[in-house]
């Protein structure tokens, strides 16, 4: 009776851990496959896809030492929180202030590789100014560079720094900034509904003007003004910059000094003025140029201060970076009253 017992017992026994087994496995295989999703969403958070002009980057883990030698986008990273290792050589005021002690990596034309291989970045992004050396650059670490469509500047604005804050994590981030400055533009169109405009980009006592789709034509698209000379066909071929004094320089400017004429029988409501000497705190001459123009100084424009003197550096070195074109378009609606 007792062996018969404990027989039974031991039966019950193996019954009960046969059936255990599997549960603790079961549960064992549960746990492990939760660290793996868990192990794999902490790293799809961490990898880095950026859609930049040449096409998408994909890194495993996001860059950690960033350089920019586009201005633009550097403006963009510091408004998003994400620090630089490295910057070009430039002046740096406002929200960049904090890059004017930072290590230099060359101009915005040349890089300097034997400071860029000591910081060994994880990320270069070239500037418009610095293509020619994306070759090279790409030798020292990952390159994406990011292109403006002159004709179409506020698409490709958001289209860029939707696309940072997407790949850095800072989305939330982006969306606000973009709708406080769309939230700028939407006052400007309506303070300047039915008004014109010309941009004037002034170097040297040279007036050159600056129609829809010619590099400084976004002024019409952030202000809202319709331009008083034709926009530019974005199919006609680059012409090549006249060597000085040669025959090419003469006609050139001649049809120029003919479109600023164009420009001042237009009467147009504002004229917005870029003074390429005052660049990197250079010397404004701008408003001298102005005045001694003989057609420029007698529009209605001029005479009753509906001139806006662009921030130098904010237009021609950054242009469309987050922090930058708020600054603008909040200096735009201050003066466009």
């Amino acid at each position: 009776m007792k062996l018969n017992r404990s027989l039974t017992l031991l039966a019950a026994t193996l019954i009960t851990a046969g059936a255990t087994a599997p549960a603790l496995a079961s549960a064992t295989e549960t746990q492990q496959n939760a660290s793996g999703a868990k192990q794999s969403a902490t790293a799809a958070d961490e990898a880095f896809v950026l859609q930049h002009a040449e096409g998408t980057l994909k890194l495993d883990a996001r860059p950690s030492k960033v350089v920019s030698f586009e201005l633009g986008i550097l403006d963009s990273l510091t408004a998003l929180g994400v620090p630089a290792a490295g910057v070009p050589k430039s002046v740096y005021e406002g929200p960049l202030a904090r890059y004017q002690d930072a290590p230099v990596v060359g101009t915005l034309f040349e890089p300097n590789y034997t400071v860029l291989k000591g910081i060994k970045p994880d990320l270069i992004v070239a500037g418009g100014r610095s293509l020619k050396a994306v070759p090279e650059l790409s030798k020292v670490a990952p390159t994406v560079t990011f292109a403006t469509d002159p004709n179409a500047f506020m698409k490709t604005f958001r289209e860029t720094n939707l696309a940072l804050g997407k790949a850095f994590g800072k989305e939330e981030q982006a969306a606000a900034a973009l709708q406080k400055i769309d939230s700028n533009l939407e006052e400007l169109h309506a303070r300047n509904k039915g008004k014109t405009g010309a941009m004037l980009f002034v170097v040297r006592g040279n007036v050159m003007p600056h129609a829809p789709g010619d590099r400084f034509g976004y002024a019409y698209e952030l202000t809202g003004l319709e331009s008083v000379l034709p926009a530019k066909d974005p199919n006609a071929p680059v012409a090549p910059r006249p060597e000085p004094g040669s025959p090419e320089a003469k006609a050139a400017a001649e049809q120029r000094a003919k479109v600023v004429s164009e420009v001042a029988a237009a009467e147009p409501d504002w004229l917005i003025v870029l003074d390429r000497g005052a660049i990197n705190n250079g010397e404004h001459t701008a408003k001298e140029t102005l005045s001694s123009h003989p057609e420029l100084s007698k529009t209605k424009a001029f005479k009753e201060d509906r001139v806006y003197y662009v921030h130098p550096n904010g237009w021609y070195v950054i242009g469309g970076g987050l922090n930058n074109m708020k600054t603008i378009t909040e200096d735009l609606l201050q003066k466009m009253q």
